[in-house]
């Protein structure tokens, strides 16, 4: 995948996942998120992937 070739949406979609990844193990919140909550996230995400190729 060409990070270069992708719409603005895409990149948005895609750095905002990542960066829910990382916050979400990286800053202490006081609740354990383990594998399933990135599965909804990757989810969620897929779901706006699909929702901006319809555009």
């Amino acid at each position: 995948m060409n990070l270069l070739r992708l719409n603005i949406w895409r990149k948005v979609i895609l750095a905002g996942f990542v960066v829910a990844v990382i916050s979400m193990f990286a800053i202490d919140w006081g609740y354990h998120f383990h594998i399933g909550h990135v599965v909804r996230l990757f989810v969620g995400a897929a779901a706006f992937w699909l929702a901006v190729d319809r555009l």
